[in-house]
């Protein structure tokens, strides 16, 4: 078995004293992968699943990176409509923290697609990445893949907006292969746990706000920030479960209507 950390939208700000929404995006970061590590770890891969910047600068990446590092354990970054896709190649780069797109995991494949879409906060994989994923899937292994953007509607129609322009085509390539076991996201800030034609489809709780679910407007929650956490089995069976932080959020501002 091989036990899978997947933490997303940290929103870091440029400086550390910096606040998103009247809260300290970096301190819940910090505080996300202690609680996973000392009540789940250790871990075999941290999965970052995409805007782990507010406003990207090499400083708040550099943050990341150090962070990540005092807790050697691999690491995969993807991007999100937040992130510099090239800063991020250049920085989370180094010792076990990469922006790697695949890799074997004993048993299982890790496939990590890019759904940026340039000046758009709407997710899109276009043909190099749609062409990537079947590349990768003529691999027999089981596979999840992980993306940034939702590709399956969350019934919250401001979010929906942002979801993958083409995810029809995207599920019509993963149809087509039994071998994906697992696809999840981030985005969403909040839990997804469906089922799309026999393919578990997840997402992670954000390590800062929350949205409120099913919200036809931004809203937000004073929900704790959370992760998820994945068991990969030899056989290609999994389990899955989301789990929160003890520390309600300081600060937050629920009257703000943009991030």
């Amino acid at each position: 078995m091989k036990k899978l950390l997947q933490i997303s939208d940290l929103h870091i700000q440029p400086r550390i004293t910096d606040t998103l929404l009247g809260i300290n995006t970096e301190h819940y970061f910090h505080q996300v992968l202690q609680h996973a590590q000392q009540n789940h770890g250790p871990f075999d891969l941290i999965l970052i699943s995409g805007d782990l910047t507010q406003d990207p600068c090499p400083d708040s990446y550099q943050r990341i990176l150090e962070k990540l590092q005092s807790y050697q354990t691999p690491t995969v970054c993807l991007p999100g409509n937040h992130d510099d896709w090239q800063l991020m190649q250049t920085i989370l780069n180094q010792g076990l923290v990469s922006c790697c797109k695949h890799l074997i995991l004993d048993d299982w494949q890790i496939i990590c697609l890019n759904s940026q879409k340039d000046n758009s906060p709407i997710g899109y994989l276009n043909q190099d990445e749609l062409s990537f994923l079947t590349n990768c899937l003529k691999t027999n292994l089981p596979a999840l893949i992980a993306v940034h953007h939702h590709s399956l509607s969350v019934n919250s129609s401001w979010m929906d907006g942002m979801m993958i322009e083409n995810s029809q085509a995207f599920l019509a390539i993963i149809s087509q292969y039994p071998q994906v076991k697992v696809l999840t996201n981030g985005h969403v800030h909040q839990v997804i746990a469906e089922n799309y034609q026999g393919m578990a489809v997840f997402s992670a709780p954000a390590t800062c706000i929350q949205f409120m679910p099913q919200a036809t407007e931004f809203t937000v929650t004073n929900t704790p920030p959370g992760y998820r956490v994945f068991e990969l089995l030899a056989d290609g069976q999994f389990n899955s479960d989301c789990y929160r932080i003890d520390e309600a959020l300081t600060g937050l501002d629920t009257n703000l209507h943009h991030y």
